[in-house]
């Protein structure tokens, strides 16, 4: 027993040093590729799963637009109103009277090419512009060019900034740039350009600091969200100029024949917004600086791993189970993280190479552990195929030895192990049943008579008592030799060699012709030598056979005949037993080729046994790849059906 725990632990060491080194070299793997996709992922495509990503968290995560932002919109009905587009510029310039107590008006209308119908309007804008003094003009950039509005609205302008839109890959603008290059000259963003028409003190010092890199916009809400009003409803006083007071005012296009659209992340359906509100939502990251905020490559990078990095750990603790749901937590978790720091930090980390890694965890760490588990139990398997303790149990097709590469083989040959290991200890229980029991009941017998016969006030004779101390001898003798003939019939290697059934049937009921003799039974043979051959152990197979053979000539009554039967059927060979004895219920017929097992144990003229016979049948029938059957009736006797392989030329075809 201390060999026996001392090699149980040694295995179990050897699994956990096996899975501590497979965690410490899939770890450090999943974690590189990670970083490698986070740090690098912009050229292999992540990006496009990271934008997905970000439009549905920027979805969720939008804010209250600002009161202080208004749109004056050119949309469909103000175009039906006040005539095709483009409209005469003095009719910009009665709009700008009505904005009078505007903060500043921006006009996100291009005004670069003259009207040679109508001379005089450029010059009505250009007078109400300086009038209001707070208006701001865009820039269209071409290439390395500014287009400009015409020099006397330009000159009339308190301020200018271009309106070019940054999208990225797929078309969808997500961010803006505050200042580009033209010509070599820095140009600052429209929105820019309207801080500084509308702040008194001048633009705060942190907008003096921004550089040119483009920063994601933080949509306050789907499109229409900002306080919107018709053109044409604030040009005929419908709108009272109260509605404008001291706000930031934005004048752009709204109706759809403009084209001046442009999808977002918070585009529903395909519905892109209006150029004009992508503005006012720039305009407001500006004056609250609202801007979404990302760190850099490298913090990216290591903050994606540390996700991964749990998933390893809990992979390593927990059962697959657990593991799944807590890697499901955990990517619930990541989503939620992003929502609350775009949300209430403006803080947005990408965070597709860290759920990649996650997905790949779990199925990579169960794939490697399962190598691992396969092969400390290979390595076992093989130790004890090379004792012979396990091989003996099947016969040599029956590729539980052989296993296989694939995962279903070797788990057939784990089930198959873990069969024949069930297999041992319900033999160990046997045995000790055995030894418990069966053994000590003949030798306790045997103790009690010799007590009986020293201390008694009646002893027995000598012959009796020689004679009852000898029966119990006897079955101690048959119990063993019973028990010693199925332990070899469940763990020798057996010595296949071709045999001829015919001839070792005929053997057998020889060797049984005196002991039928003496009660008159005739032991028939149907089978003929020469005809019937196969691969078997002739002895091992022998005494399985003759054990049949012995149970018909005791179990049947004096007088009576046994019937032994060679024939073909399916390929291979039956050899087939018939008894007139007494019969067996289908209850016993269940239970008969248990090991101890006897029935009608006191019935009269039942003979002597130790319940073994029928067990060791079954198990030298099953390592010859055969089966055994039986048909009975109370009454009727019973017919043993013992079907084996034949070889493939031995003609058992017919």
């Amino acid at each position: 027993m201390p060999t026996s725990a001392a090699s149980a632990q040694g295995e179990k060491n050897g699994l956990q040093r096996r899975l501590r080194i497979e965690w410490l070299v899939t770890v450090p793997v999943l974690m590189s590729l990670t970083f490698f996709l986070s740090y690098f992922g912009q050229h292999f495509g992540m990006k496009r799963l990271d934008h997905l990503l970000y439009d549905r968290t920027m979805a969720m995560a939008t804010h209250q637009p600002s009161e202080d932002i208004v749109i004056v919109a050119l949309d469909d009905a103000s175009i039906r109103e006040l005539g095709y587009w483009p409209w005469r510029r003095s009719v910009h310039a009665r709009l700008l009277e009505r904005l009078e107590g505007a903060r500043a008006v921006g006009m996100d209308i291009v005004l670069s090419d003259p009207n040679p119908a109508y001379p005089d309007d450029d010059a009505a804008l250009a007078r109400a512009m300086r009038e209001h003094g707070r208006v701001v003009l865009p820039l269209v950039l071409d290439q390395d060019n500014a287009q400009k509005p015409l020099p006397v609205l330009a000159e009339a302008a308190s301020s200018m900034g271009y309106i070019n839109a940054h999208m990225d890959a797929d078309s969808v603008v997500r961010s803006m740039r505050l200042r580009q290059q033209a010509s070599g000259v820095p140009v600052e963003h429209f929105v820019l350009a309207m801080l500084d028409s509308g702040s008194e003190a001048g633009r705060p010092a942190r907008l003096r600091e921004l550089d040119d890199r483009p920063r994601l916009i933080s949509y306050a809400g789907y499109p229409g969200s900002f306080t919107m009003y018709p053109y044409a409803r604030v040009l005929d006083g419908s709108v009272l100029p109260s509605a404008f007071e001291g706000k930031y005012v934005l004048v752009g296009a709204w109706a759809a024949a403009l084209g001046d659209t442009l999808s977002v992340p918070l585009s529903k359906s395909g519905e892109p917004m209006a150029g004009v509100e992508i503005l006012a939502n720039g305009l407001q990251n500006a004056l609250e600086n609202r801007w979404i905020r990302t760190p850099d490559r490298l913090q990216s990078a290591l903050w994606s791993m540390l996700p991964v990095l749990l998933v390893c750990l809990a992979l390593r603790r927990l059962s697959p189970r657990k593991s799944f749901f807590f890697m499901l937590i955990i990517v619930a978790l990541i989503f939620i993280a992003n929502w609350l720091s775009m949300r209430h930090a403006g803080v947005w980390v990408d965070s597709s190479a860290a759920l990649i890694g996650i997905v790949l965890a779990y199925p990579v760490w169960n794939w490697r552990m399962q190598e691992a588990t396969l092969r400390q139990v290979d390595a076992e398997l093989d130790q004890l195929y090379e004792q012979n303790l396990m091989q003996a149990q099947l016969p040599p097709e029956s590729g539980v030895a052989a296993g296989g590469a694939s995962l279903p083989e070797r788990m057939v040959k784990l089930h198959g192990a873990m069969g024949m290991l069930r297999q041992a200890i319900g033999q160990r229980e046997e045995a000790l049943r055995f030894l418990s029991h069966d053994m000590r009941s003949p030798q306790n017998a045997i103790l009690a008579l010799t007590q009986l016969q020293r201390y008694g006030k009646a002893p027995l004779a000598q012959p009796e008592l020689l004679e009852r101390i000898d029966r119990c001898a006897s079955r101690t003798l048959g119990l063993v030799d019973g028990f010693v003939q199925l332990a070899r019939a469940e763990s020798t290697v057996l010595d296949f060699q071709d045999i001829d059934l015919g001839e070792l049937l005929h053997s057998i009921c020889d060797e049984r012709w005196p002991m039928a003799r003496r009660r008159r039974i005739v032991v028939a043979v149907d089978a003929a030598s020469g005809a019937a051959h196969m691969m078997a152990d002739g002895e091992m197979l022998g005494r399985a056979l003759g054990n049949l053979v012995d149970n018909a000539i005791q179990y049947s009554p004096d007088g009576a005949q046994v019937l032994c039967r060679l024939y073909a059927r399916a390929g291979g060979w039956v050899v087939a037993v018939k008894d007139q004895g007494r019969g067996m219920t289908a209850e016993q017929q269940m239970r008969l080729f248990e090991p101890f097992r006897r029935f009608d144990v006191d019935a009269p003229g039942n003979p002597d046994g130790s319940g073994l016979g029928l067990a060791l049948v079954r198990t030298v029938v099953l390592r010859h790849g055969g089966r055994i059957e039986v048909e009975s009736a109370r009454g009727k006797g019973s017919v043993f059906k013992v079907s084996l392989p034949g070889r493939p030329d031995s003609g058992a075809s017919r």
